[in-house]
């Protein structure tokens, strides 16, 4: 047991950001680089759900503590949009508001998972889920998952060699961060029945729910068969209305167990603020039209990296990034020192690493951050980098000299 000043051994294990290590490198440079790292937008909210115009209408008890499963009124609304999305079964009752879908993946893990529990985790992914489940204790299984649905394998032969009988959750992220994969109504299918089949729980993070490019569909795996009960559908204001800083999100799952996961909140924020919980209500009711356009200016962005960026890579079917292998161009050398060098040039993306740990050659590239012109200037740059790889050109700026995750 620890005491002053260890630390517990849960807590140490989550590892700090890998890009904060070159922030001291950004923050030295006289023009800041076109930032493809985060996953942010570059388009403002809707403007109803701006809060300039949300507070002179907030009510007078805005102030004070609220009901902790989120209000009602907002919740309702969610279920009127997100029925004619096509998610069935939709009431109040299995909704319930949280810090963004960060707080919704976090509580269906806290309501189903043990100390030494396995949780299957669908590669690459978004990097808070991995710290999130060593943080209780418990242990993430990555399984490349999405370069094999590419390449048309089927599920049950890329996921069930890695589930064992300790595991008992599996984590989903369609369409996914970080490399764009939609998954088919087939895949799907076959993913449910491998749920259903192993008795396993289903966390479906579907952050970019609004943003499939046509031909591809998004497909709510909570209504395939025998999901409905085992699955949190997790949804975010923050990727469906640019409504990151407010920090709404919606996890939607069966009654029985969503009040588990309302205890878990409940202890750790209580309730998430009223303005933002009304701005995101503002969002989804007036946002139908705002949706459609930010949906085509990714998709616009996507199309512009598909057709010009010169690298090894599956281009989008939705969400707001590609996923880069760069293992022939670095050949062998420090992913952190090339990224610390391409600042130089003017251009900042993610290390691979973050998203998994057999991607410590890859880079995520986010083209929903910048307008289209910034982000054809950006790729023109990046295409420049990669070229000097190519020709195994000395990197021209010091870097950090290893990549710790």
């Amino acid at each position: 047991m620890p005491k002053f000043p260890q630390r517990s051994v849960s807590a140490s294990q989550l590892r700090p950001a890998v890009f904060t290590r070159l922030i001291p490198i950004i923050e030295q440079l006289e023009v800041a680089p076109i930032a493809l790292h985060i996953g942010d937008t570059f388009v403002p909210p809707p403007a109803a759900a701006m809060l300039d115009q949300v507070a002179p209408n907030l009510p007078k008890n805005a102030y004070l503590y609220s009901a902790p499963n989120g209000l009602a009124q907002v919740r309702s609304a969610f279920c009127e949009r997100w029925t004619r999305l096509g998610l069935q079964g939709l009431d109040i009752d299995r909704v319930h508001i949280t810090n963004g879908a960060t707080g919704g993946v976090s509580a269906a893990l806290h309501a189903w998972v043990h100390p030494g529990d396995e949780v299957i985790v669908l590669a690459p992914f978004w990097p808070l889920v991995k710290g999130m489940i060593k943080g209780m204790g418990a242990v993430p299984v990555e399984v490349p998952f999405y370069p094999e649905m590419r390449a048309d394998r089927s599920v049950a032969e890329v996921v069930s060699p890695y589930i064992s009988e300790r595991t008992v959750a599996l984590y989903v992220c369609s369409p996914n961060n970080p490399d764009g994969t939609v998954l088919t109504l087939q895949q799907t299918r076959q993913l449910a029945a491998l749920c259903v089949e192993h008795d396993l729980w289903v966390i479906s993070d579907e952050a970019y729910v609004d943003y499939a490019f046509a031909p591809n569909e998004h497909h709510f795996i909570a209504d395939q068969p025998g999901m409905r009960e085992r699955t949190a559908s997790v949804y975010t204001a923050s990727k469906s209305y640019a409504l990151a800083g407010v920090r709404i999100g919606f996890v939607v799952g069966d009654p029985a167990w969503l009040e588990t996961a309302r205890r878990v909140t409940t202890h750790c924020v209580y309730n998430v603020p009223v303005a933002c919980q009304l701005s995101a209500m503002a969002a989804i009711e007036t946002g139908d039209g705002w949706v459609e356009q930010t949906r085509e200016l990714y998709r616009q962005g996507a199309e512009a990296v598909a057709a010009r960026l010169q690298a090894n890579f599956h281009p989008a079917q939705g969400g707001g990034y590609v996923f880069v292998d760069l293992s022939e161009e670095l050949d062998g050398q420090p992913m952190l020192d090339y990224l610390a060098d391409l600042l130089h040039e003017g251009v900042s993306i993610s290390p691979g690493a973050a998203f998994g740990e057999v991607y410590e050659n890859w880079v995520r590239v986010c083209y929903m951050s910048v307008p289209l012109d910034r982000l054809e200037e950006a790729i023109d740059r990046l295409n420049h980098s990669f070229d000097r790889l190519r020709r195994r050109e000395p990197l021209r700026h010091d870097g950090p000299r290893t990549l710790t995750l």
